[in-house]
């Protein structure tokens, strides 16, 4: 909302609440404020409802006063704002107090008392309690009444709330009456005058003052004392003009006043009679109007003016009946039958049929309120059982999802500590593979210097052979053939024919060297097979499995780089480790050929065989096919129960 807007509203509520302004130009003013904030749901639109509430109530406009009133609820209560929610359910009760529509007052009156108790509230409004002593003390269940104000009094009385006792004292004063205890009633009534001296600062002081004086003198009225009433009344009228101040209190005084000389024989009372019915009839107060008229009925007949006090009487029946004010419904009845004694049995039957029904009445309204207090308290008890069955509810669910939270940060925590360790395992076996890997290749180095350091011995002895075997014996033949350049005898010939044979034993000697050497080149590139040798030597010390290794004379072991020879001899060594564990084989054949442009090396056994899709999970063969997949060669493994098993690893060179 903006300030503007804030700005504009504030002045209609100003405007709304101005009494120098005719009614319906404030009922104007607040619907229109009530038109702009009705689309409206936030806290501020709320705070200015009540305020628009309050301008309809001020208006008398008690319906309109009612609905905003329903409004606020209905907000509050979506919001779950307790405050709110109390404030406008006490616009509600009082809706029905002030509209004497007692049995919903009482029942929104009870209503929000168990909420102020069940919310928290420190503050209770002493006025719902007040309110509901009220609605007892009309409905004339005086007994509860007084047992409820002298709670609210004793309240009252601890807070210093000087208004409050004395209402209590009031209203302690009227129950006193209602059960014709005179004495205690006037007792009240000169309490709450000693109470309102204390309230000068309100701006109602001399009404608050008058009223218990008027109230004393109606009191003194039934105990027919008629001339002490009289003083009273004269006492509470000559506090204030009030004809010009509250003309509604005027008529009561004033009323009160002429009955009481009437009683004593000034019949001045008249003129009073019919100016009180007169402004009664001008303002269309019906309590005014009957009122007026039965002093009026009862003039006219302490006069013998039959006519005119039938005339004012049956009119009090009449409207009484329609506006529901049965108690002075009885009067007229009563005063009937003694102006109209033909008629007095019909009167006196109505009378007794009207009463013994609104003692019945009386009776179930004190039920109905004290069934209204029940059943507000089952409710509330009910609705503590829910919320108490709620919250159990509510920390039944909280306990089952901190189990689950547990569980599963327990799980998780399990899975990271179970990664971990599958992590530090992998790690390890990785590491263990890199030294492994590390080992055939310091093998393979250690096994290459060994080939290096036969070369090197081989070629000097094939130096030594030739350098003082076959060099000296040429040497030697050249020298004794050199004797040909100077002699050329039969002799000479024949003896150098012996040198030639020699040259024949000289070339079979070179060509045993040559033999003893190219056995050594072979040797150049068998190193990988003998590293392929020495694993099957190994294993044959602790198994009896029979073993054949062949290999492809055609394969170049030299050409093949070492990561690639690495893996190879891995996956030999994981092969025979699996046939030693679980083949149960008598005969293995290892065999490397050279195929186009590949080396396939094949692990064949004859052992128990097994299912090769049931075994593909498993962590030999998985690692086998893993270093494969590293060196770019392909693996198959063929095998079928009792049939044994076949490992086919082709490697592209």
């Amino acid at each position: 909302m903006s300030k503007t807007e804030i700005n504009e509203i504030d002045s209609l509520l100003v405007k709304a609440n101005d009494f120098r302004l005719s009614k319906q130009e404030r009922l104007k003013n607040t619907n229109v404020v009530y038109d702009l904030l009705n689309k409206r749901e936030d806290s501020i639109s709320i705070g200015y409802l009540f305020k628009i509430a309050d301008r309809y109530y001020n208006i008398e406009e008690y319906d309109d006063f009612k609905r905003v009133s329903d409004k606020i609820y209905k907000l509050s209560s979506a919001k779950k704002d307790t405050v709110h929610i109390v404030k406008s359910l006490n616009n509600i009760a009082d809706y029905y107090f002030y509209t004497l529509k007692n049995d919903s007052a009482y029942y929104y009156y009870t209503k929000l008392e168990k909420l102020y108790k069940d919310s928290g509230i420190n503050e209770i409004n002493p006025r719902v309690a007040h309110n509901k002593a009220c609605i007892l003390l009309y409905e004339k269940n005086y007994i509860q009444c007084e047992v409820n104000v002298i709670e609210i009094l004793k309240e009252a009385i601890k807070k210093n709330d000087v208004r409050l006792v004395y209402d209590c004292y009031l209203i302690l004063g009227m129950s006193s009456r209602g059960l014709k205890d005179y004495n205690t009633a006037i007792n009240y009534y000169n309490k709450s005058l000693i109470q309102a001296e204390k309230l000068k600062d309100y701006p109602q002081y001399i009404l608050l003052k008058a009223q218990p004086l008027n109230y004393i003198a109606l009191v003194l009225q039934e105990q027919k004392k008629y001339k002490e009433a009289l003083e009273y009344s004269q006492r509470a009228l000559s506090l204030d003009d009030f004809e010009k101040s509250d003309v509604i209190s005027y008529i009561y005084f004033t009323n009160t006043l002429a009955y009481s000389k009437f009683k004593t024989g000034d019949n001045s009372c008249l003129k009073t009679f019919v100016n009180c019915l007169k402004i009664g009839d001008s303002i269309n107060n019906s309590h005014i109007q009957l009122t007026s008229k039965l002093h009026l009925s009862e003039y006219h007949a302490f006069k013998k003016d039959t006519l005119s006090a039938l005339q004012y009487a049956n009119s009090v029946l009449v409207d009484a009946r329609q506006n529901k004010i049965f108690e002075d419904e009885l009067k007229a009845l009563e005063l009937l039958a003694k102006i109209d004694p033909k008629n007095s049995t019909i009167y006196n039957e109505r009378y007794i049929t009207l009463s013994d029904s609104l003692q019945n009445v009386e009776r179930a309204t004190r039920n109905k309120f004290a069934r209204i207090e029940f059943e507000t308290d089952e409710i509330t008890s009910e609705k503590k059982l829910i919320e108490a069955e709620n919250r159990r509810i509510s920390a039944q669910r909280r306990l089952i999802l901190g189990f689950s939270l547990f569980l599963i940060i327990a799980l998780v925590l399990l899975y990271i500590v179970k990664a971990q360790r599958t992590k530090n395992r992998e790690l390890q076996y990785k590491q263990k593979q890199q030294q492994a890997n590390f080992e055939i290749y310091q093998l393979m180095l250690d096994q290459h210097q060994k080939i290096e350091e036969g070369k090197q011995m081989e070629k000097q002895r094939i130096s030594r052979e030739l350098h003082d075997g076959v060099m000296g014996k040429l040497t030697a033949i050249r020298l004794n053939l050199f004797i040909l350049n100077k002699k050329n005898d039969p002799e000479t010939i024949a003896r150098c024919m012996k040198q030639v044979d020699e040259i024949q034993n000289i070339e079979k000697e070179i060509r045993k060297i040559a033999h003893d050497l190219n056995q050594n080149l072979f040797a150049d590139t068998s190193d990988f097979v003998l590293m392929v040798d020495n694993l099957v030597a190994n294993i044959k010390e602790h198994s009896t499995v029979r073993f054949r290794v062949t290999a492809d004379e055609a394969i170049d072991w030299t050409t093949v780089s070492s990561a690639v020879k690495i893996q190879v001899y891995r996956i030999l060594q994981e092969s025979l480790q699996n046939i030693g564990k679980y083949a149960k084989a008598e005969n293995v054949s290892i065999t490397m050929l050279k195929k186009d442009n590949a080396i396939v090396v094949s692990v064949t056994d004859d052992g128990v065989g097994f299912n090769t899709n049931q075994a593909k999970g498993g962590i030999g063969l998985k690692n086998m096919k893993e270093r494969a997949a590293e060196i770019g060669a392909t693996l198959k493994i063929l095998s079928e129960k009792q049939q044994g098993t076949q490992i086919i690893l082709t490697i592209p060179t």
